[in-house]
């Protein structure tokens, strides 16, 4: 137990070094790049993720699961279906690269996009020996591979973003990520990198994968939706604005969740088979992520600016208002998180999907926003709508499948609500 205690820190200060190196190069690019070049590259981004999520289908986590996941054939054959899938996601970034680089309108973007393309493809040879590791809880070779291409990435924007200062420099540090990623996984790995073709391991693999491909698509929506609409509704320089203020305050919601997840899912595992315990362990969940959800969203609205402002400069500076939905919005996310860990801790994982596909409302909603001419502001509000609706759904389904007691997480919900309703109250007040 000590041992996986260890690992489970380890692999989370890796995760955390790695999202602090994110920022850092965010900052760096931001700084040097100005809003508008920012705008291009939040663009880029969101096109490598839209394709790296429509055909993730997890072969590689089902490689940690799968009782014959040691097996070579099981391992060759899930490194030639991520090959494939390199080689189309590769295909369609360049035959899209000239829509893109329309929408854009720069013709240099369509290259850009291109290489991106071949990034994926990157991606997708690595040596799948560093995710077999973790079968027996060997994950320290994951975390140096994960660490060695953020730091590789980082130090690549330091040294170019100086001389090269448009968006170049984004997908160069990528391509560096992607290949000291892959080089890494090679250099660590036991086994030889090989393909082979197993059908029926190769149908488990896309039986096991199309709900994530759906789930990650989902949830493209519900987290990248909304930059998606200020981009078609706002300039380049607006939307890196906005993406910078979204990333800012996205970071430590993800951090917090991970702790919180980290936390409470062994012990509310644990207790599955006892209700009353099990609704004691939700109660206190209930008040932690209670907690830390209005500390953070009181922060974000009082500081958020300020932050924004030192780390980026004065050229990223968002409204109050935009600025106060934002922490409602992301806020709520972090809320949202209790739900989806008391319903995975029953190994249910319609809970989150249902949850995803709710907080598409908050989508639809700012395309209603644009249609009346709202602002980045409208958008943002329509967010924190949607996610207070995938978190009302995700009570409601928890509490109908597995007759959870609710109340604690309708109590914490309304605390949460009231305590960032009072602050609005109050800055309002103060203006």
């Amino acid at each position: 137990m000590a041992i996986k205690a260890r690992s489970s820190a380890a692999v989370f200060a890796a995760q955390l070094t790695g999202e602090v190196l994110g920022l850092l190069r965010n900052i760096i690019l931001a700084r040097l790049l100005g809003p508008a070049e920012m705008g291009v590259c939040a663009i880029l981004a969101l096109t490598l993720s839209l394709l790296d999520m429509l055909s993730d289908i997890g072969p590689d986590r089902l490689l940690i699961q799968a009782e014959d996941g040691d097996a070579p054939q099981f391992q060759n054959t899930a490194q030639a279906i991520l090959a494939v899938r390199g080689v189309i996601s590769t295909v369609l970034l360049v035959l899209l690269s000239y829509s893109v680089a329309h929408l854009l309108g720069s013709p240099e973007a369509q290259w850009q996009v291109a290489v991106i393309g071949f990034i994926l493809f990157v991606r997708s040879v690595q040596n799948l020996d560093l995710k077999r590791f973790q079968r027996t809880s060997r994950f320290k070779p994951q975390v140096i591979a994960d660490l060695s291409a953020s730091v590789a990435a980082t130090v690549t924007v330091l040294c170019v973003a100086p001389f090269v200062r448009n968006a170049w420099v984004f997908v160069l540090a990528g391509g560096v990520q992607a290949g000291v990623l892959a080089i890494v996984s090679h250099a660590l790995a036991e086994r030889p990198y090989r393909f082979a073709y197993d059908r029926g391991i190769a149908r488990r693999l896309f039986i096991f994968g199309w709900p994530l491909a759906l789930n990650s698509l989902l949830m493209f929506g519900a987290m990248q939706g909304d930059r998606l609409i200020v981009f078609a509704s706002a300039t380049k320089a607006d939307l890196g604005r906005y993406s910078v203020a979204i990333q800012l305050s996205l970071i430590p919601v993800l951090v917090l969740a991970r702790v919180v997840s980290t936390l409470c899912l062994p012990v509310l595992s644990r207790e599955q088979s006892n209700q009353a315990a099990f609704n004691f362990r939700l109660r206190q969940a209930g008040s932690l992520l209670g907690s830390l959800a209005l500390a953070f969203s009181l922060g974000f609205l009082f500081l958020g600016g300020v932050v924004l402002r030192v780390l980026y400069g004065a050229e990223y500076s968002i409204s109050p208002v935009l600025l106060a939905w934002l922490a409602v919005m992301q806020g709520i996310r972090l809320l949202r998180t209790l739900p989806s860990i008391a319903a995975m801790s029953r190994a249910d994982s319609l809970n989150p999907l249902i949850s995803n596909v709710l907080r598409l409302l908050g989508i639809a909603g700012a395309l209603v926003a644009l249609k009346m001419g709202g602002g980045m502001e409208a958008i943002a509000a329509a967010g924190s709508a949607g996610e207070l609706a995938a978190l009302v759904g995700s009570i409601l389904l928890l509490h109908q499948r597995h007759q959870v007691e609710s109340s604690p997480l309708w109590r914490t919900s309304g605390w949460y609500l009231a305590g960032v309703g009072f602050a609005g109250l109050w800055l309002v007040a103060g203006e």
